[in-house]
């Protein structure tokens, strides 16, 4: 049995000033032949269950070529899209007859002049190897999921957990179908309900909440006789596109008015939770300066609208202009995206005294560079390796990396945005997020797997940034209207 592997994941967002280029795709990310196997063995990722899976049966998997970012961006730039696209398929033509095909995806990618840019990987995946080939896709929760997408492959597989910590069982689930259906154990047949919603990711848990409730549904009716997979998708919501909304995708064997069954039953539940997303903020500096009262610490403040997992660039200097107003008593840390200050830092060195304008160096023009002094404190080159949950054993590259001590403020100054889901963004350069009084990071939910468990207290900030819970507030331009909760009264069609 010859089963290959490979994909791109880059999750897109339509607001962020900075296109998906090469800098979101530091080279050891990007895996060839068996560096795809090497370096992702013993990791939990898809990838990394992929290769257990494959172990226990005995078969060997053929690596292809697998990108992935290390944070989000804009759409990607036409040229780095058709790159990676052609590699993947070239491989893939050079390998010869499969019997499958795993592709490891995001699902919320999007290029310049082609919105649906995972939909065409896999149509021409699905080109390459004919019609009878099976194709199983793995996807985050996250995804925008097409037509397309579910027309060209014979089985998707989303993951069912936010924060996202199921990536190696969901690599393990694609692969054992992806084995039974060359079997011809099992036959897959899949249903596609689109809703006309997009979601903030602040309230979009499984660990509780109105996700919760959905996804615990879809996953009891994985058990049902003749359902393979159950996914719902909460999407991207920061992609301002016309075809765009959360999704659920059933998988089941050979029984197509099943899988629509069980897909209105899904979609249903969800359209009627919508109103339980909401993000309820209160005033930005009435929460940080609460947090920095607070008896016990760390309180864990996300600032999600700047958050380089969702797409932001990572520069917003909202969160720090607050702080520095605050003049904390007790240790503080956040951290921002500014190449030139870094290359400042390291060229006045470790123990000078230094004057920076920091962030806002992609030009958002949803804030503005401010003026900062403080002590260089450290010079790092940036790499870290993840310890929690979600990307497990992945290292994580952000460029070279400097601490700045203003006060009690420990500020981490990196070349290049990264996912902040682990506080290894933080101990990696000498800090300890569980000493803090207050600890900013940049995501809107998955860090909550790896903080929540020393955190005293857990805060959203109301700033601006391209990742704004705020959805109504976004400049939409190209979504098919009418759209929750841009038309907050509308009717499902």
């Amino acid at each position: 049995m010859r089963i290959a592997i490979g994909g791109i994941v880059q999750e897109s967002n339509s607001f962020s000033p900075v296109p998906g280029s090469w800098l979101h795709f530091p080279s050891p990310q990007i895996l060839r032949a068996d560096e795809l196997l090497t370096q992702r063995i013993a990791t939990r990722t898809e990838i990394g269950g992929a290769i257990d899976v494959a172990r226990e049966h005995g078969i060997s998997l053929l690596p292809l070529f697998h990108a992935s970012a290390s944070a989000s961006a804009g759409a990607l730039r036409r040229d780095l899209y058709v790159a990676l696209r052609d590699e993947l398929i070239g491989r893939l033509r050079a390998a010869g007859p499969v019997d499958g095909v795993l592709l490891v995806m995001h699902g919320a990618m999007a290029a310049e002049g082609c919105d649906d840019a995972t939909g065409e990987v896999i149509r021409q995946v699905r080109e390459m190897i004919g019609p009878d080939t099976p194709i199983v896709v793995t996807l985050d929760l996250h995804a925008n999921v097409t037509y397309r997408m579910v027309e060209h492959a014979s089985a998707i597989v989303g993951y069912h957990t936010a924060p996202h910590i199921d990536l190696y069982e969901t690599g393990r689930r694609g692969t054992e179908l992806l084995i039974r259906t060359i079997a011809g154990e099992v036959r897959p047949t899949m249903a596609l309900r689109r809703l006309p919603m997009i979601l903030p990711a602040e309230n979009g848990r499984t660990t509780d909440g109105p996700y919760a409730e959905v996804m615990q549904r879809a996953i009891s009716l994985c058990s049902s006789p003749g359902a393979l997979e159950m996914s719902v998708f909460s999407v991207q919501p920061w992609l301002d596109l016309e075809d765009v909304g959360c999704s659920v995708v059933t998988v089941t064997d050979s029984e197509q008015a099943l899988a629509e069954e069980l897909a209105d039953e899904l979609a249903e539940m969800f359209w009627e939770r919508r109103t339980r997303f909401t993000v309820t903020l209160r005033p930005a500096a009435e929460t940080l300066r609460e947090a920095l009262a607070a008896a016990n610490g760390p309180v864990v403040v996300a600032d999600s609208a700047d958050a380089p997992s969702s797409g932001a660039p990572g520069d917003a200097t909202g969160a720090l202009a607050l702080l520095l107003a605050e003049a904390p008593t007790r240790p503080c840390m956040l951290n921002i995206v500014d190449p030139e200050a870094v290359a400042h830092m390291i060229a006045v060195g470790v123990g000078s005294d230094v004057t920076l304008r920091l962030g806002a160096s992609s030009g958002c023009l949803l804030y503005e560079p401010i003026e900062v002094s403080g002590r260089v404190r450290l010079i790092s080159d940036g790499e870290f390796v993840n310890k929690g949950q979600g990307f497990q054993g992945v290292t994580f590259y952000r460029g070279r990396t400097g601490v700045l001590q203003i006060g009690q403020i420990a500020l981490v100054v990196m070349e290049r945005p990264v996912i902040q889901w682990d506080p290894e963004l933080y101990r990696s350069v000498g800090l300890e997020p569980a000493d803090a009084q207050v600890v900013i990071v940049k995501s809107p939910a998955a860090f909550r797997a790896a903080y929540a468990p020393f955190a005293a207290a857990i805060e959203i900030l109301d700033v601006p940034g391209v990742c704004s819970p705020n959805l109504a507030t976004l400049p939409f331009r190209r979504v098919r209207r009418p759209l929750y909760p841009l038309d907050p009264h509308m009717a499902r069609e």
